[in-house]
């Protein structure tokens, strides 16, 4: 197995390692462990008695103020698992969505208490009152009349302050951990985030000065989509990997692209994402002029990528190690880009080696 075969393995084999670190340095300036210092069950790892309680800090809901360090905190949108699992705690809540990533949801060291189904209501009030919270952290919520009905449960961590419109996972990961006292173990996710994909561009320096072209085409007539537009999160992922910006990525106002503008595409890899339900409409359009033509395409550098109901990938017609929602995995955070990469990168390796 090659150096980055496994490249969610590695990066989660890090964060242990480094947690591991974290706490023996928490333990070291004393002989008798204090209770401030000890996990209170298994829902929250061992504090590391660096946030000081009472606490108050500025979100975009508002102020939260803790009293003391939470011990159930319910994860109001399930998009915040990544988060959870690289910090090694258990919510006691959260919302059905969650089997949508499997890479978190396995990483998560307990049972979630409560599970409740996806509706058009932004927080199920009662649901999440019966699991008696002490937090409750949605770090996306930058709306303060949609979470007012949390707000009159529990304190309500929302998305850093000073970001609330497009909060980036570094911030929303360490606003977290300092509610929770567990800061050092959210900088050192951070670090071995950096670190991981520090050694991918080390290690595939093919990558260097190339370009990527990412579509999904979802058929039934709804189009296809380019996602690696100018400042989205798949554009920051594949230049992480060490491709370069796509020119392209600043020609599209949004992620829907016409037919008329596929034959503007550059890249020297193009990956797509065949979300069609049916196999034959996909076939007849990458058979199609406007595809064919592509450059990525005549030079045998395309990467499709079949996707499931189910949430599988198929690749060559080999079923993928990944599961789970592959569209929403570039947006998610770092647990997820490592199962991207996995997937990812030798593919693009070897279409450029």
């Amino acid at each position: 197995m090659s150096a980055t075969a496994r490249i969610s393995t590695t990066l989660r084999t890090l964060t242990i390692a480094s947690i591991a670190l974290v706490a023996l340095a928490g333990c070291s300036g004393s002989t008798e462990p204090t209770q401030s210092a000890e996990a209170t069950d298994s829902l929250l790892p061992a504090a590391e008695g660096t946030t000081e309680y009472p606490l108050t800090m500025s979100t975009a809901v508002g102020e939260v103020v803790l009293e003391d360090r939470p011990e159930r905190v319910v994860m109001a949108s399930s998009w915040d698992a990544d988060l959870f699992a690289a910090l090694g705690v258990t919510p006691v809540g959260t919302d059905a969505q969650v089997e949508f990533y499997p890479w978190a949801q396995e990483k998560i060291p307990g049972e979630i208490e409560t599970v409740w189904p996806v509706s058009d209501d932004a927080y199920p009030a009662e649901q999440v009152a019966n699991t008696s919270p002490d937090l409750i952290v949605d770090t996306l919520a930058s709306d303060a009349e949609t979470v007012q009905q949390l707000s009159d449960i529990s304190p309500v961590l929302g998305a850093p302050a000073d970001n609330p419109d497009d909060p980036q996972r570094q911030e929303r990961l360490l606003l977290l951990g300092e509610a929770l006292d567990l800061s050092a173990r959210a900088q050192q996710v951070i670090d071995d985030y950096d670190a991981t994909f520090d050694n991918v561009r080390a290690e595939h320096p093919e990558f260097a000065g190339k370009t990527v072209d990412y579509l999904v085409f979802w058929g039934g007539g709804a189009g296809t989509g380019y996602l690696n537009i100018a400042g989205s999160d798949p554009e920051a992922l594949l230049t992480r990997m060490g491709f370069a910006a796509n020119s392209n990525a600043d020609s599209f106002p949004d992620e829907t692209i016409s037919d008329e503008l596929l034959d503007t595409l550059t890249g020297d890899v193009l990956v797509i994402s065949n979300q069609a339900s049916d196999q034959a409409e996909f076939d007849a359009w990458f058979a199609s002029p406007l595809i064919a033509r592509l450059p990525s395409v005549h030079n045998d550098q395309a990467i499709v990528l079949n996707l499931s109901p189910e949430r599988t990938v198929t690749y060559n017609g080999e079923l993928q190690e990944f599961t789970g929602h592959f569209g929403r995995a570039w947006n998610f955070g770092p647990l997820a880009h490592a199962e991207i990469a996995d997937l990812l990168v030798p593919k693009l390796s070897d279409k450029l080696s």
